[in-house]
């Protein structure tokens, strides 16, 4: 489901904003945007979002920025870290090589203003930054999920009034097809003077007319409908369940779909279907 949500928070000299922007998935699909600093808490991020979320297309971006002056080091600190940090440099890949007081200046230069190394309660910090703005992101979805369950119970009620239109013709349908199949048999059977014993006859029109029967089709359907309907209401993360249920729907639908031999049913049939797969494209969006 799409939605937006944001997240600001200050503690120990740090100021962190986290911004999350979901579009509709099938699955969770997690993209993040973090500064350096924080690259090490990429697990725990991916953590926290699988337990807070299930499906969409998720964007999180993190800034972080120091507040306060505490946060800062002076300029001879500032140096020193350079130079410590070209140290350890050093000696990982060129032990004994020299390192200059200006190769430190140089490369705080380049650097740009250093800031204090972050305490154990950053990474905290963050997380919980990052909770209140899936809880903003998870109000907006629900605003959303109203929107969807009133298409929902639409498309509910469409589905079940074809469903009631093609119930009503049904005994007219079953005489017009054991009339249609003895109209056929007889016509196979005259040309070649073949008599067919009546006791035959009415067991193989039968047969026709069961292969053509969507009766049991119908009532599955009819209680796939009632257990959509249960589910949308009670609410919760019921995604997967639902779409199950409109996959068995349109399996359903697609089997009237092959016995229905009546134009006028088949285009009500048909009509199901559209329907049916308008629910199962819906319910995709749904966590």
């Amino acid at each position: 489901m799409t939605g937006f949500g944001s997240g600001s928070r200050e503690a120990a000299g740090w100021r962190v904003k986290a911004e999350m922007r979901s579009v509709n998935h099938r699955h969770l699909k997690v993209s993040s945007h973090l500064p350096d600093r924080l690259m090490a808490l990429q697990m725990k991020i991916d953590a926290l979002l699988r337990e807070k979320l299930e499906r969409g297309s998720i964007s999180l971006t993190l800034v972080l920025e120091p507040c306060g002056d505490s946060t800062r080091l002076s300029e001879v600190d500032l140096i020193r870290h350079s130079y410590e940090r070209l140290c350890a440099l050093r000696d990982e890949i060129t032990p004994g090589e020299e390192v200059r007081l200006r190769d430190a200046i140089q490369f705080r230069e380049e650097q740009g203003t250093v800031v204090a190394e972050p305490d154990g309660d950053l990474a905290q910090l963050v997380l919980e930054t990052i909770e209140q703005a899936v809880i903003e992101l998870r109000q907006m979805q629900e605003n959303e999920g109203e929107h969807l369950r009133k298409e929902f119970r639409r498309i509910l009620g469409c589905v079940s009034e074809g469903l009631d239109q093609v119930e009503a013709v049904l005994p007219e349908v079953k005489s017009w097809l054991l009339e249609r199949f003895q109209h056929r048999i007889s016509q196979l059977m005259t040309p070649g003077g073949v008599d067919l014993d009546p006791k035959d006859l009415a067991r193989e029109l039968g047969v026709q007319v069961e292969r053509s029967d969507i009766t049991e089709e119908l009532a599955r359907m009819r209680g796939h409908l009632e257990e959509y309907g249960k589910i949308i209401t009670t609410g919760g993360r019921v995604g997967r369940r639902l779409d199950f249920l409109t996959q068995e729907m349109f399996r359903e639908a697609n089997t009237m779909a092959s016995k229905v031999a009546r134009y006028d049913l088949a285009h009500t049939v048909v009509d199901i279907k559209v329907e049916v797969d308008r629910l199962r494209e819906q319910t995709q969006n749904i966590e």
